[in-house]
């Protein structure tokens, strides 16, 4: 089994709306120093103009942008959020999943999706993240 390792992992309830969810998601990453205010703001202007590209499976999205567009680490992060009550992205499926990727460089970019696919597939850890229903079973679905 592989193992993972995110920067910041957070459980809510509800979100109102998927531009909160991505600020939410970046929230950890910013306090961090890894990302500044601009990396959302450039995912938000991306998913308007776009429409969200990062959905990658029914209930799972990823959302990123370029390591330039305010990414302050040398080094890929992840960040984890788990919505109970999924939030929804016009035209697309609700997800219930986000995972903030961070990437230090735009190499780094395709090898920690590919690991992170991976990760997810193993043992139907998706499956498992999308059921879990409060914070400390989402701890427990990821290590």
């Amino acid at each position: 089994m592989t193992s993972f390792a995110f920067s910041a992992v957070q459980f809510v309830e509800t979100c109102p709306s998927w531009k909160q969810a991505v600020r939410l998601a970046c929230q950890p990453l910013e306090k961090q120093g890894l990302i500044s205010q601009a990396y959302a703001q450039a995912i938000i202007a991306s998913t308007e103009e776009n429409g969200p590209w990062y959905i990658l499976t029914p209930g799972f999205a990823m959302p990123h942008a370029r390591p330039e567009e305010g990414v302050l680490s040398h080094e890929t992060h992840l960040s984890l959020l788990r919505i109970r009550g999924n939030v929804m992205f016009e035209g697309h499926d609700a997800v219930g999943l986000l995972i903030l990727l961070a990437a230090g460089n735009g190499a780094d970019h395709l090898a920690k999706i590919q690991q992170l696919t991976q990760w997810l597939d193993e043992e139907q850890r998706l499956e498992k993240l999308l059921a879990v229903n409060n914070e400390q079973a989402l701890l427990h679905a990821i290590h």
